[in-house]
């Protein structure tokens, strides 16, 4: 199992254009496929306050942006599900065989994904589809990842929880700020314990993929 770390410019994406605008940090903590063409981000948006109102206001203002739901986490964060008709680059991943583990807004207008996967060969395959499509993809970093990589049980409990809350169901049954709550953590804290839970969970199943295979 691997670590890959990409990065490219998205076409027609919002992301990166509200990050080429505004000084913004945007996080997909999560994305399904939508429709045929779309997918559905759950994203962090850090703003600063003078520019936050005018940052959601872009987002909601893409015509490719079909549907925004938004709250505000702690100062200067929202988080947000927002629904886009089309996003043939962010598709590349929901219909490969790789786990995003977050998509992440850097200087420029460009996104480091964070994917994990299986063997060389499936990246392979989503440089050449970026490649078919005009996109110039840089890969930042390959790393094997350890097997003994595991979580402390205070990491494993929130995520238990989470899962049973709803916190993965889409619609989401428990807000990010609501599981914060629980556990007397910043949200901010908390989306990086279940990302880190995430992680966990896709390594898990490549274990169990590759004993069964």
């Amino acid at each position: 199992m691997m670590e890959a770390i990409v990065s490219l410019r998205e076409p027609e994406n919002w992301i990166s254009e509200v990050s080429a605008k505004f000084p913004v940090e945007i996080r997909v903590i999560d994305r399904v496929p939508y429709a045929e063409k779309g997918v559905k981000d759950l994203v962090e948006i850090s703003a600063t306050s003078d520019v936050m109102e005018d940052v959601l206001k872009a987002v909601r203002a893409n015509p490719l942006v079909a549907d925004m739901d938004t709250t505000t986490t702690e100062r200067g964060k929202v988080i947000s599900a927002v629904t886009t008709t089309r996003c043939e680059i962010c598709r590349i991943l929901t219909d490969s065989d790789v786990f995003l583990i977050s998509a992440q807004s850097k200087d420029g207008g460009k996104v480091e994904w964070t994917l994990i996967l299986s063997e060389k060969q499936v990246l392979k395959e989503i440089f050449d589809d970026l490649k078919s499509k005009s996109v110039e993809a840089e890969l930042i970093k390959l790393t094997k990842i350890d097997d003994k990589e595991s979580l402390t049980e205070r990491q494993d409990k929130i995520t238990q929880v989470a899962f049973e809350r709803g916190y993965f169901d889409y619609p989401k049954r428990i807000s990010l700020r609501e599981l914060a709550r629980m556990f007397d953590v910043s949200p901010s804290t908390l989306s990086e314990i279940l990302r880190k839970g995430q992680r966990k969970i896709v390594l898990d199943y490549f274990k169990k993929q590759r004993r069964s295979v």
